[in-house]
Parts: C-alpha cells; structure tokens; sequence
C-alpha cells in the first residue's frame, strides 16, 4: 500500500517536542591546572580507540550475512 492512502485518511499529527534540558551545575567541574596531554597519553588513548574501534566492528559471520540478506 502506499503511503499516501493513509495520509488523506487520518490527519498527520505531530508530538509536541520536550523541552531543552537545563545544564546542572554539578555538571561541570573546575579545572584551575592546565590540561596538557603528554605524548604517552596520547598514543594510549590512540590504541585503545584502536581496540574498541576493533572490538565493535562486526564479525565476519554477520558481515557476510548482511550482504546476503541485503
């Protein structure tokens, strides 16, 4: 069927959206010293964005899958 049909029979009704939530105070903190981000840190955070990039990334199985099915 296609979607017009449904549109001349029943109205399009939208939800009202919420309202923006307001930021918390005890959401933010105060950092009086200077973030510097040394060069370990940032190789230890580039490896472990690596692994979880890794470990979210699909198996093989399903990957094939889903171009089957597709």
């Amino acid at each position: 069927m296609e979607r017009r049909r449904f549109l001349e029979v029943a109205p399009l009704v939208r939800l009202p959206r919420p309202p923006a939530p307001e930021p918390s105070p005890t959401a933010f903190i105060c950092c009086p010293v200077p973030v510097v981000v040394f060069p370990w840190q940032l190789a230890l955070y580039q490896w472990a964005f690596e692994q979880a990039r890794e470990v979210a990334k699909p198996s093989l199985l399903e990957r094939d899958l889903l171009a089957v099915w597709n």
